[in-house]
């Protein structure tokens, strides 16, 4: 894999990400999150949206 194929499939992930965070910002649905140590919370995704892209938290 060339480092330009690398690039491609690294922002396709990244928008897939915005865009499923940002979907589930709107629902107010939670994220599953697991730390390092297998501990296992749920964190509304809103949250996680605001910190993340410092954006407000998009409305339908």
């Amino acid at each position: 894999m060339s480092d330009k194929d690398f690039d491609i499939l690294v922002k396709g992930l990244e928008k897939a990400e915005y865009n499923t965070l940002r979907l589930k910002s709107m629902r107010n649905e939670m994220i599953v999150h697991c730390d390092e140590n297998g501990n296992i919370t749920r964190i509304p995704a809103r949250v996680i949206f605001a910190q993340l892209y410092n954006e407000p938290v998009p409305t339908y």
